[in-house]
């Protein structure tokens, strides 16, 4: 009983750390319009922690390309991942990007054609301050 017992939860665990290791790593969007060029590159780390980098460029005046970013944490409960960063932090939009309270999800697809493909990790914002990223797919690379 007692074997059954820890053989039970090496599996539960592994099992976890196994979910944890398909969410982790980097995403990737790119969003351009007629006028503005954007990519998001966002860093998820195993220790819980992410970084987010923003590249905004004007296109119309070919422009610098501005650089914004933040840390905070995230958290990954049942294909949801919840983004907080420090509440004391003042939040500069010059400066900074809010991620803060932001929600997400991550969708795994795999190729239905047979053809072997690997399967591709999306992380899709449903709620964000950042209006523009709402609903967007933020691919996974590999």
């Amino acid at each position: 009983m007692r074997t059954i017992l820890i053989l039970l939860l090496f599996i539960s665990g592994y099992t976890l750390h196994a979910q944890n290791n398909a969410v982790d790593g980097r995403y990737y969007l790119k969003w351009e319009c007629e006028s503005h060029q954007i990519e998001y590159k966002l860093s998820l780390r195993k220790d819980g922690t992410y970084n987010l980098d923003t590249y905004t460029r004007e296109l119309a005046w070919n422009s610098d390309v501005v650089n914004k970013s933040e840390e905070g944490n995230w958290r990954e409960k049942d294909g949801t991942i919840t983004f907080s960063s420090k509440a004391d932090k003042d939040f500069d939009e010059e400066y900074t990007v809010d991620l803060n309270g932001s929600i997400a999800r991550f969708v795994t697809t795999t190729s239905s054609d047979g053809s072997g493909q690997k399967s591709k990790t999306t992380l899709i914002f449903d709620t964000s301050k950042i209006y523009c990223i709402e609903g967007m797919e933020f691919i996974k690379m590999e």
